[in-house]
């Protein structure tokens, strides 16, 4: 091959129109990928996978929880497993048992159509185990901090979620992460003796996301 050097001017300037337009030809024959849109449930529905239980009320969410590498089972402002999906859109809602012993928080989300629940599953699954028996210390948003030792749940998990438990000396908290079709749903139930029937929680939850995707908003 002659080197550019060597080249007449003219030459050379025909070399670089041909470089140029091969950078050119190129660029045109990118074709932009569109992103995956929310399928087969939509962003205008995940308000629709809260409980009705759900008040307008504001709950004392767990804002901080330490070590990082376990702020996924405790933490409940951007909850890490929830946000791990890149979600399109996410809801909250607060609801207390009738007796007002036990405060729930829900958490959900909508994700494009090519979120993979399994995978997420998964992932969320062997977070909690690999925390198993640590030590979490979370802070409220009124400021109050609790240390909780992360177990596995005494209950039997639905089908398409997981269940974990965080304990404290005086406080206690069931928690199930949910995920099918392009949704998850996280709950979380606290009081002195724990929450109520988490795995039936799940169950309803699994329900809602199932419905929702068989119905066209």
């Amino acid at each position: 091959m002659i080197p550019l050097a060597r080249l007449a001017p003219v030459a050379a300037a025909t070399v670089a129109i041909a470089l140029a337009a091969g950078c050119t030809r190129h660029i045109d024959d990118a074709r932009p990928q569109p992103a995956s849109l929310a399928a087969p449930i939509t962003v205008l529905q995940v308000g629709d996978l809260l409980s009705p239980a759900v008040k307008r009320e504001e709950g004392n969410l767990f804002t901080t929880a330490t070590p990082e590498e376990c702020a996924g089972p405790a933490r409940e402002v951007d909850p890490p497993f929830i946000t791990a999906g890149r979600p399109l859109a996410t809801a909250g809602g607060h609801w207390t048992s009738d007796d007002g012993a036990v405060f729930v928080e829900e958490m959900v989300a909508v994700y494009r159509s090519d979120f993979d629940p399994a995978a997420a599953l998964k992932t969320v699954g062997e977070t909690v185990e690999s925390c198993r028996g640590t030590r979490v210390t979370v802070t409220t948003m009124s400021g109050h901090s609790y240390v909780f030792d992360v177990a596995p749940s005494a209950a039997q998990a639905p089908r398409d979620s997981l269940l974990w438990s965080l304990h404290a000396a005086d406080w206690n908290c069931d928690n199930t992460f949910v995920a099918a079709f392009n949704a998850a749903v996280e709950i979380t139930a606290c009081g002195a003796g724990g929450g109520p029937d988490i795995a039936a929680l799940a169950e309803q939850a699994r329900r809602r996301i199932e419905a929702l995707a068989n119905t066209t908003a």
